[in-house]
């Protein structure tokens, strides 16, 4: 028996061994972290429970990073790499029933940088952790940068932005963002990738900028649509920029007309910033100029990161007009100063009026970091000691701005809570909002170096009343953070459920009662205990589910739930998108059956190839409507120029390889 139980436990780890996980082992690659690259196509799923009649024919969709060439164990890595892939659950009416059918669908967004890297082999672009890290030497970015370059040019590749970020609906479009480009126009239900979308004005002509690929291009990867007016709201910034560095600001009015279009907003840094969210009031746009630089410049002038959040700077916040025009209006950017700290996502802003009705000051209620521990967390790399600190717990913070005065009349934490990834009533955005609902959980922070961070807990807070009863000891550089008490709600997940950015969806029935937060959360959930035993690999046919949850009374059990046929990675922002809006997109239209068919995608795969016998290189160029969007004389003198560089390069290439094979030779 002794002998039967040895050889059982031998031929156990064996088993183990073999099934060792061929997957990286990067904190933000482990689990349920790890790409999806199976795409299902409006698949049923299974119900369980009542799906509201307020969400027939609209659709559930989330964006997120989904590497489609994974980098290997030991290999760089962020959270923030990676392809653009968007889940969705549409819900689609059943005919001659009450009740609603749920179709669950996934697909990449086919960007340049997708589309390259599809036929290459290997990731177009330099992993973020790379321009992040400290030991990471000035040659080896440099050498990384200049590859990506170089296979960016030999591909055709006008565009480098991978859309992986938000999305948002504005003139009858669904766009996918990324602050490194413009964003993309998506089909719906379809997902079906449509095109680069440059907000080309149809009057004048005028879009971002003449040349595909240039920085005048890229956009905040939150743009901001007003629930009254219908405009969008965007800004840009450009990390190339040496001397008077600033952001490029512009609304768009509901129908794609331009009202004030690329408007340069000086900034009063000196080095270019990234800055990923800013906010909106009725009047007003608020800049977050905040101390986490990100220039070319840091690398070869400075020995930094070319991210690098230099603590000894303060946080700057720029109040400006939103019919801001750089000639007529560059002193109305009021701009106020306050200790320095990092903010990733802003939950709203509103204004305040005095009794004449003027507008007086500007509210912000933001979450906020007290440095960039998170930028380097997501890398699995250990912040430099020069800026780290002991502890960077995010929490849900309250600025308010007097224009009167010029100075920051009230700043403190809301909530003992750490709270990120928020999420409102839309319907309220730009105006005073009470609730505001986030992730959060029960152990960790998300400044988790050594292990990817994981939302257990839902947040529902009441900002109004948090915003009422301020900390004690209140001072710019330091507050009590007061408890959460009963302005905060919790939903603790059971043990092994993880969660995803909660989507709002305002309840639109018969039996709506107009407040505010009747509606309904939508958030995706995985259960880490499907993982595979032995690797703790995340099994692709795990499926998620989404829940369903009421966001008046916010508690388990939810109202239903989705279960999908495959496992949603942990992911970033999502978005409901209402029925009217899907019937109203642009070349949108009806099949046989009654359903919507969303535009056809224009962005396939061709190429002209030439492989050398010595590099094997490939020329890979793309038509008119394809990778790149470039128009005829474009295209035509992009080709001219990518083929005399490449006969040059072979050329000399050649030429040397000649001479020194005959000076062999004649030894």
């Amino acid at each position: 028996m002794e002998e039967l139980a040895i050889s059982r436990r031998l031929t156990d780890n064996k088993v183990h061994l073999a099934a060792k996980s061929t997957r990286s082992r990067h904190p933000y690659l482990s689990g349920n972290y790890w790409p999806q690259r199976n795409e299902l196509h409006l698949s049923p799923c299974e119900v369980i429970g009542s799906i509201p009649q307020s969400l027939a024919g609209g659709q559930f969709v989330r964006n997120g990073p989904n590497s489609s060439i994974p980098p290997e164990d030991g290999q760089n890595y962020h959270m923030f790499d990676g392809d653009g892939m968007i889940h969705g659950v549409y819900f689609k009416s059943i005919p001659g029933k009450d009740e609603l059918e749920s179709l669950y669908i996934n697909r990449f967004v086919h960007t340049d940088v997708y589309l390259a890297s599809q036929y290459w082999g290997t990731s177009l672009l330099p992993s973020i952790a790379s321009l992040i890290d400290p030991l990471t030497n000035t040659v080896q970015v440099l050498k990384s940068i200049l590859r990506s370059g170089a296979i960016a040019f030999l591909s055709g590749s006008a565009r480098l932005s991978t859309a992986n970020t938000a999305l948002v609906y504005h003139d009858n479009r669904l766009l996918a963002t990324c602050e490194s480009g413009p964003p993309m126009h998506i089909g719906l239900p379809e997902l079906e990738t449509v095109d680069w979308h440059t907000f080309t004005d149809e009057r004048t002509g005028v879009s971002l900028a003449p040349i595909p690929g240039s920085s005048k291009e890229w956009i905040t990867g939150h743009p901001k649509v007003d629930p009254v007016s219908g405009e969008l709201l965007m800004f840009g910034y450009d990390i190339f920029q040496l001397f008077n560095p600033h952001i490029r600001f512009s609304v768009i009015d509901a129908d794609g007309s331009h009202k004030n279009f690329q408007q340069p907003v000086y900034l009063k840094s000196k080095t270019p910033k990234m800055m990923h969210d800013f906010a909106i009031t009725q009047t007003r746009a608020v800049i977050l100029d905040l101390p986490l630089t990100m220039s070319p410049f840091n690398i070869v002038g400075g020995g930094k990161p070319m991210l690098h959040f230099d603590i000894s700077l303060t946080s700057k916040f720029g109040v400006l007009p939103r019919t801001y025009d750089a000639k007529r209006d560059r002193d109305q950017v009021v701009w106020f100063e306050s200790d320095s700290c990092m903010i990733f996502h802003t939950v709203n802003a509103w204004d305040d009026h005095d009794s004449a009705g003027n507008v007086v000051g500007v509210n912000l209620v933001a979450c906020r970091f007290k440095g960039a521990k998170l930028v380097f967390a997501a890398g699995a790399i250990q912040m430099p000691s020069a800026e780290n600190l002991p502890s960077d717990v995010v929490h849900l913070y309250y600025y308010r701005f007097d224009l009167n005065s010029g100075k920051i009349s009230h700043e403190y934490p809301l909530s003992d809570y750490p709270i990120e990834y928020p999420s409102i009533n839309t319907r309220h955005l730009s105006l005073p909002n009470r609730y505001a609902y986030g992730a959060s959980m029960r152990e960790g922070s998300f400044d988790t170096a050594l292990s990817g961070a994981k939302v257990d807990v839902l947040v529902k807070c009441d900002i109004q009343a948090l915003i009422r009863s301020p900390p004690t000891n209140v001072t710019q550089s330091s507050s009590v953070t007061p408890p959460s008490g009963a302005h905060v709600k919790t939903i603790l997940l059971p043990p092994g459920l993880y969660a995803s950015e909660a989507t709002f969806v305002p309840n639109t029935s018969e039996t709506a009662t107009g407040k505010e937060d009747d509606g309904y959360i939508l958030v995706h959930i995985f259960d880490e205990s499907t993982r595979d035993p032995v690797t703790k690999d995340a099994l692709d046919d795990k499926g998620s589910e989404v829940w369903i949850i009421s966001a008046e009374s916010f508690s388990l059990p939810p109202i239903c739930k989705v279960r999908l046929p495959q496992r949603v990675p942990y992911g970033l922002h999502g978005l409901w998108v209402t029925k009217s809006q899907i019937e109203s997109q642009r070349d949108a239209k009806r099949n046989s059956e009654g359903d919507i068919v969303a535009a056809k995608a224009s962005r396939e795969h061709t190429s002209v190839r030439i492989i050398t016998n010595f590099w094997k290189w490939s020329l890979v160029w793309a038509g008119r409507s394809t990778v790149g969007g470039l128009s005829s004389g474009r295209y035509a003198a992009s080709l001219f120029i990518g083929w005399t560089v490449f006969i040059l390069l072979t050329y000399r290439l050649f030429g040397f390889i000649v001479q020194h094979t005959m000076q062999s030779l004649s030894r």
